[in-house]
């Protein structure tokens, strides 16, 4: 299966099809985020020409996922190089079936140094996404509540 998964740096010119992936993550997640698809593809665009990087997952000729992330220093933890994962996606049609832990593995592989710390946030409302993160090895070690 992971011969299968091609991995590739995303470049401004994904911003439409991230933005199109972002929406459906918005969905499964149970997100509050309203924002339109143009605005998603603003932000990736943004988010692309800003010091951040992002993976595109490919599986034959079709986009299947991708990764949004960018290398933090932690201030608890200074001695320490940190990754902060800001949004991880699968098409649905693709889950469940390994796809997405082969193809985290694999960023994380060929894209992030060994030894690093790997940190993400999981909406309260995607109980899914929990069990996901907490299969890959993920424990939770902070709450942070909101109030809008």
């Amino acid at each position: 299966m992971s011969n299968n998964i091609h991995l590739r740096p995303a470049t401004k010119d994904d911003a439409a099809i991230l933005a199109d992936m972002n929406q459906q993550l918005i969905l499964d997640e149970g997100s509050s985020n309203g924002m339109s698809l143009e605005d998603l593809e603003q932000r990736m665009t943004k988010w692309l020409s800003a010091n951040r990087e992002g993976v595109i997952v490919e599986r034959g000729d079709d986009i299947i996922g991708y990764m949004l992330f960018w290398r933090v220093e932690d201030e608890f933890y200074p001695y320490k190089d940190s990754i902060y994962i800001r949004q991880f996606f699968i098409q649905p049609s693709f889950r469940r079936r390994g796809i997405g832990q082969v193809a985290f593995d694999r960023i994380v592989e060929e894209f992030v140094d060994e030894g690093v710390a790997l940190t993400l946030d999981v909406l309260e409302s995607n109980p899914e996404g929990k069990a996901f993160w907490a299969k890959l090895g993920f424990v939770e070690y902070h709450t942070t509540m909101r109030r809008d």
